[in-house]
């Protein structure tokens, strides 16, 4: 099984879609951190619904694609 699938398979444990990043070191397996998709305001950063985007908000909107960083341990021979 290669790395990818692994942390895959503990982003998904934990709730999440894909890791899009992965990272080594000593652990336990687990997410570091994750950011949920959508589209946020350029101004402040904040989630906005589709209708908002719809109404007046689309020139002010950006999409924000979901990150998770999973830890995978390293397993020494």
């Amino acid at each position: 099984m290669d790395y990818q699938t692994r942390a895959n398979i503990v982003a998904r444990q934990a709730g999440y879609g894909r890791a899009t990043r992965i990272v080594f070191g000593a652990g336990p397996a687990r997410v570091l951190s994750h950011t949920a998709y959508g589209y946020c305001k350029i101004t402040t950063g904040q989630y906005v619904p589709n209708a908002y985007r719809a109404n007046f908000g689309w020139k002010n909107t950006y999409y924000q694609s979901a990150r998770t960083t999973v830890l995978l341990p390293i397993i020494f021979g």
